[in-house]
């Protein structure tokens, strides 16, 4: 029996040793995962850099740049052919026409190339219009930086009847993270949600292209319509006009015409009837004037004719 309970006590102690042994190793592990986690060290910005080449002094170029998410940006303005090559010049940056604090640096000349650097930041405040200038010339480098424009927009409304259905287009040359359509009232954005209206709305996202089906049109669907691509940075929209109609609208103008038409028929007939007696009474007056007058001459002619007759009896005796 002692041998026993000593061999017991054996293994009783060796499980909880080994038991330790594995919290140990646990606890060990977790740490150093932990470490692992917490330490992040500071990493280097990626800088994207956009270049443009200015020649003599007065030259203006205008460069765009698209701009999908948020990052660091070197801008460089390289200047060549100026007069009489001076060994320096300087040079300064703007941001949508107001100079940047601290910007202005001296360019030296370097193989006849004067070079202005700088680099920004770009959030979403800070999408603008980034020019370098110069002191003593006019040549002037702008950098437009903005999301993707959607150029196709519509000057005019789309005109649709009641009833019908319209489809509402939307597309960019670069893929957007998701698109979004929205349809304003008054100085709010109502989102459409394809979900809760089934049967008013259909939406078909296909890449760079968008579509919004609008069914069973109505009057008050009449309205302006946004689609918006969404972006890391920040959206792009696009406006339009839809315009619902009723069949007959169209007709509108050509049945005015028509009344229009009636009216002066109307009034032309009524002013002949009005004006008809007045006619017939003048002309009668005129024919009695005549026929009197036509009794007189035959009466002249008629004691005319008596009195030359009397004259020839006379020179006959």
């Amino acid at each position: 029996m002692p041998r026993t309970q000593q061999s017991c006590r054996d293994g009783a102690l060796l499980s909880m040793a080994n038991v330790m042994l594995l919290i140990l190793l646990l606890l060990n592990c977790d740490g150093m995962n932990t470490s692992e986690t917490t330490s992040s060290p500071e990493s280097n910005p990626v800088i994207t850099t956009k270049k443009a080449a200015s020649k003599g002094q007065s030259q203006v170029i205008i460069e765009e740049l698209t701009i999908l998410s948020p990052q660091y940006i070197e801008l460089l303005c390289n200047l060549t052919d100026l007069p009489n090559n001076p060994l320096y010049i300087t040079g300064y940056w703007t941001k949508d026409g107001q100079e940047i604090e601290n910007s202005e640096e001296t360019v030296n000349r370097n193989n006849e190339q004067y070079v202005l650097k700088r680099t920004f930041s770009i959030q979403t405040r800070d999408l603008g219009n980034y020019s370098c200038l110069f002191r003593e010339i006019e040549a002037q480098v702008t950098f437009v930086l903005d999301v993707p424009v959607m150029k196709d927009k519509r000057d005019k409304p789309i005109v649709s009847y009641i009833g019908d259905s319209v489809v509402l287009q939307c597309k960019l040359k670069h893929t957007p993270n998701t698109w979004n359509w929205y349809k304003a009232n008054n100085t709010e954005k109502v989102f459409i949600n394809v979900t809760a209206n089934p049967l008013n709305y259909k939406i078909l996202n296909n890449g760079t292209i968008t579509k919004l089906t609008v069914l069973n049109l109505t009057e008050e669907d009449s309205g302006k319509y946004i689609c918006s691509a969404e972006f890391d940075i920040k959206p792009s929209e696009s406006y339009m006009e839809l315009k619902v109609m009723s069949y007959t609208e169209p007709l509108k103008p050509f049945i005015a015409i028509v009344v229009e038409v009636v009216v002066l028929v109307t009034l032309i007939l009524l002013w002949e009837k009005c004006n008809k007696p007045q006619q017939n009474n003048s002309s009668g007056g005129e024919n009695d004037v005549y026929s009197e007058q036509t009794r007189k001459l035959t009466h002249d002619d008629s004691n005319g004719f008596e009195k030359n007759m009397a004259r020839q009896r006379k020179l006959e005796h």
